[in-house]
């Protein structure tokens, strides 16, 4: 079996909406006033077109 593009995927939801997620791209990190750490990550993907 071969994906022919031109057939459609067949599927019942559109597969590139079901994979696009967040990619951490940087790191955001704090300290508190008792001196205690916080690294969140920091991330932003958006799929312009699909």
């Amino acid at each position: 079996m071969f994906y022919e593009p031109r057939l459609g995927h067949g599927l019942p939801h559109d597969p590139f909406k079901a994979i696009v997620a967040p990619r951490p791209i940087g790191w955001i990190s704090t300290v508190d006033a008792e001196g205690n750490p916080n690294l969140a990550p920091y991330s932003f993907f958006n799929a312009v077109h699909s």
